[in-house]
């Protein structure tokens, strides 16, 4: 079954043609620089089985979507410069017995009138062996999408829009949550509460499977199960966004089930000190690296005066209880593509999370802090600021 329909998408059509513009120039430039011509195909994706006759939610490939605002399975997108048709989109046709059972479909003059396709055709014409990149990636396919990659990293005001009212959701539900944590609930009761404000408020759900840990699966970085009872003193950590119209939001916050003990309260100072130093040093010009290096340094000394490490400059001491990088970029995809974190400087419209933490295993003390952060001319603006920690 097809996620149901949003409200109406806040990047508009012109906005999906200008991006479509920039890849077609790249494309003509890159096809004259190399002497060959060059198209690019790019596809939704395929709707896979659940169980027997039953489907998953389809979920479109991120790059297609940048690229058309088309979200139904099995289509294909073809952009060629020296076309007469440079955007031409492949669809499923419409099908009498699919409406009955599944619902809406857009079909070639859906594809022509409301995607603004040159030319669109059904899926089954489209024809691999007439794009013999279409299904592997040659050097010349991955200079073309790592450019799409490198127009992703830069929102625009539309998108931008979007990923305030992704954080502005994933606040509320981590607000419900929040008030929720006591002992004796269950990690699941928890997420369930995170999808119910993630659905209720319009989102397509959750941008990616909720973390929600409790005790010593606070030190499990990627724990998904949330199958425990919630003890008295349990550390909880949850990490949830939701996905409103195909953006993300990422947020972590670390809560207790009860009172934190003066050592929990202890790191849990030192893992904010830290974040409050990583999202200052966001500003154009700087680079992911220097964010890590602003949070790392901060860590180091927390450890170290609370004689966790002997060493506050020891990259290895610190390793042992921060082992994962700072932030990563954000929006179609939650952990977005198109940035290099030892290199790529920040520039304004990159959105990117500010996430440290210290996890100390044998005492269950797992403390992770996020918020995503929108690089600005001056500095950086908190899309999650109103959440409190």
């Amino acid at each position: 079954m097809l996620l149901q329909k949003q409200s109406k998408s806040v990047v508009t059509r012109e906005e999906f043609a200008s991006r479509r513009k920039k890849v077609l120039d790249y494309l003509k430039d890159l096809s004259q620089s190399k002497g060959k011509h060059l198209k690019a195909v790019f596809k939704s994706g395929k709707q896979k089985t659940f169980s027997n006759d039953v489907k998953y939610p389809f979920r479109v490939n991120s790059d297609f979507y940048y690229l058309t605002g088309f979200v139904e399975p099995e289509a294909v997108c073809v952009l060629d410069p020296f076309s007469d048709s440079p955007f031409t989109l492949y669809v499923q046709p419409l099908d009498p017995d699919y409406t009955i059972w599944e619902g809406h479909r857009e079909g070639i003059q859906g594809a022509l009138k409301n995607f603004q396709a040159d030319a669109a055709y059904d899926t089954e014409d489209f024809n691999d062996g007439l794009y013999p990149n279409s299904n592997k990636k040659s050097s010349q396919t991955w200079e073309i999408i790592d450019f799409v990659h490198s127009l992703r990293t830069v929102k625009s005001d539309a998108e931008i829009q979007v990923m305030r009212k992704a954080a502005e959701i994933s606040i509320q539900a981590h607000r419900v949550i929040e008030a929720e944590i006591f002992p004796g609930i269950w990690e699941y009761e928890l997420e369930a509460s995170l999808g119910h404000v993630f659905r209720s408020k319009g989102a397509n759900g959750w941008a990616y499977p909720p973390i929600v840990a409790a005790g010593a699966d606070t030190c499990v970085l990627h724990y998904t199960t949330n199958h425990k009872e919630i003890q008295k003193g349990d550390l909880v950590l949850v990490d949830a966004g939701c996905e409103y119209q195909y953006y993300a939001a990422d947020i972590t916050r670390t809560y207790c089930a009860g009172e934190m003990s003066q050592e929990q309260k202890d790191i849990y100072d030192v893992v904010l000190a830290a974040q409050k130093a990583a999202i200052e040093s966001v500003k154009p010009g700087a680079s992911f690296q220097d964010t890590h290096s602003a949070a790392t340094k901060v860590i180091g000394e927390g450890l170290a005066s609370l004689n966790y490490i002997k060493d506050k400059n020891d990259p290895a001491q610190i390793k042992q209880y921060y082992m994962h990088g700072t932030g990563h970029s954000l929006g179609i995809d939650v952990h977005d593509l198109g940035i290099d974190k030892k290199s790529t400087k920040y520039v304004p419209g990159m959105v990117t999370t500010i996430e440290p933490g210290i996890y100390i295993k044998d005492k269950a003390i797992g403390i992770r802090i996020e918020d995503d952060v929108l690089v600005t001319n001056k500095a950086s603006d908190v899309l999650t600021k109103d959440l409190d920690k």
